[in-house]
């Protein structure tokens, strides 16, 4: 009794510690939003945890408040829109090489700080034009590190006012602490201070729309403070209100942030491999063919090898047959060729490749070219060097051919020289192997 009432205190407590113990649901995703000047100033920030339909919130003074089994979930950051300019570039060239080295001058005149100290990050539209993302690589440097300190690796970083729910053809506008958060565009916005009346950047950005055509039909107010009084800012706006009911957190929007700034140096591990993920089957079939083909030419490489040896002593079997003074056999084809020469000349025989032969061989060529004029000739090698007096390249060109097509000659052009005269040519003469 005593070691059954024991098993079952173990299985109970396992039991208790396994219901205490926090499960990571999949499809969790992790939304920080940092609020300005955060982590120097201490402020808390708000943290929102999506699975499904479900949002649940929090606060957090300290990161470690965050629940511990929160911290392998997909982690979302959204950092304070005033920290980043968002804006658009038109480059002609897709490289990102390029790309990035181009934009801090494309941007030159938005541009507050040193280009060296700021980060960019891009997204290329439909259009081909470029949504750009600019922040203080400082900034984005000190966010991660006090993140990464906490257990939290973001794989999206992004402007919180990107956050906000897009409406067709219409803006979107949250009130957030002391500034007013507006979204214009899948890629783009700004920020205001708060204020109770529309502000000066709000108006003057959509005056600037509707000089372009761009102005939108409505404008979705989230948050608003007590008193907002939405008839007052439409009139003095222009453009219609429409306050939602739900605060934009709430809001079932893609955990795909449409911008983001882990880019370049900041892109994690984990971002690049995602990239990479779908060339892997191409990248295995390139492996293994490659791995063929070295098998392959190396087997190629052992059977030539073997054949070549095999026929090296071929010829040098058959030379010191031949030969059998000969002790010394370095390379057996041009020994062999050697003795039969010496053999030749000591028999009082000729061959073509002698001296006698290629000057009666060559000797119709320049004498049916009476501009031509032989200034020296030189025999050795089996081979006749001449120095030639001609009129002009061309006839050259004459020369080379009728020796090396009528004649049966290997000929080649060792220099060819202008002159006041005409042209100096050196030409090398042998007879055509059969």
């Amino acid at each position: 009794m005593a070691l059954s009432e024991k098993l079952n205190g173990i299985v109970l407590s396992r039991s208790l510690s396994a219901m205490r113990r926090p499960h990571r649901v999949s499809g969790t995703t992790l939304e920080l939003f940092l609020p300005r000047g955060w982590p120097e100033t201490g402020t808390q920030l708000d943290w929102y945890v999506r699975s499904g339909a479900n949002v649940s919130q929090g606060q957090a003074v300290d990161l470690d408040e965050i629940p511990a089994y929160l911290r392998s979930t997909h982690v979302v950051v959204w950092t304070p829109p005033a920290d980043t300019l968002l804006t658009q570039a038109t480059l002609p060239t897709r490289s990102r090489n390029k790309i990035m080295q181009a934009l801090p001058f494309a941007l030159e005149d938005q541009l507050l700080g040193d280009p060296q100290q700021l980060h960019f990050a891009y997204h290329r539209q439909d259009d081909g034009t470029l949504a750009v993302a600019v922040t203080s690589r400082e900034r984005l440097s000190t966010w991660l590190d006090v993140l990464a300190k906490a257990g939290l690796r973001p794989t999206r970083v992004c402007p919180a006012n990107l956050a906000l729910p897009m409406e067709p053809d219409g803006w979107s506008l949250a009130f957030a602490g002391t500034e007013l958060w507006i979204r214009t565009g899948p890629f783009s916005g700004f920020v205001c201070p708060f204020s109770d009346t529309p502000p000066a950047t709000l108006v003057a950005g959509l005056e600037e729309a509707r000089e372009q055509g761009k102005l939108p039909s409505q404008l979705s107010v989230f948050d608003p403070p007590a008193g907002f009084d939405a008839q007052t800012w439409g009139s003095d706006l222009g453009v219609g209100l429409v306050i939602a009911d739900d605060t934009f957190h709430t809001n079932d929007r893609n955990a795909q942030t449409p911008l983001n700034l882990l880019q370049g140096d900041f892109a994690p591990t984990g971002q690049l491999h995602q990239l990479f993920r779908p060339l892997r089957p191409a990248a295995l079939i390139l492996g293994v063919w490659f791995l063929a083909m070295l098998g392959f030419n190396l087997s190629e490489w052992w059977q030539l090898k073997s054949a070549y040896r095999s026929q090296q002593q071929a010829m040098t079997s058959l030379f010191q047959k031949t030969f059998p003074r000969e002790k010394v056999v370095l390379d057996p084809a041009a020994q062999m060729q050697r003795n039969l020469d010496a053999l030749r000349g000591q028999s009082g025989k000729t061959s073509a490749n002698d001296f006698l032969p290629l000057l009666a061989g060559i000797a119709p060529t320049l004498r049916s070219n009476s501009s031509v004029k032989l200034r020296s000739l030189k025999y050795g090698n089996t081979g006749l060097t001449i120095d030639l007096n001609l009129p002009d390249f061309q006839a050259l060109e004459v020369i080379k051919n009728d020796l090396g097509v009528t004649r049966a000659f290997s000929v080649e052009v060792l220099a060819a020289n202008s002159r006041a005269s005409g042209v100096e040519g050196r030409l090398r003469i042998q007879r055509t192997s059969n």
